[in-house]
């Protein structure tokens, strides 16, 4: 049986999934942002900010999140 894929982005670089949940911490994971606790997710579409990591957050094709350090970021 096959499996339909979506696409989804995190900060304009697309990933794909098979699943149609996935939780915070997964998607900052396979986006390459770790650890996931320095991050926010926050979903383009409403402008909802994703803030525990164990949430789990349906999957649309072709949704757009942006990964957002939640510390300070050091000026030199």
């Amino acid at each position: 049986m096959n499996e339909k894929s979506t696409t989804y982005y995190v900060n304009d670089v697309s990933q794909t999934t098979t699943e149609k949940k996935l939780t915070v911490g997964t998607i900052l994971t396979n986006a390459g942002f770790t650890p996931v606790s320095d991050y926010n997710l926050v979903r383009k579409n409403g402008n909802k900010t994703f803030t525990d990591p164990n949430e789990e957050i349906p999957i649309h094709d072709g949704e757009k999140f942006v990964a957002v350090f939640k510390g300070t970021t050091p000026v030199s």
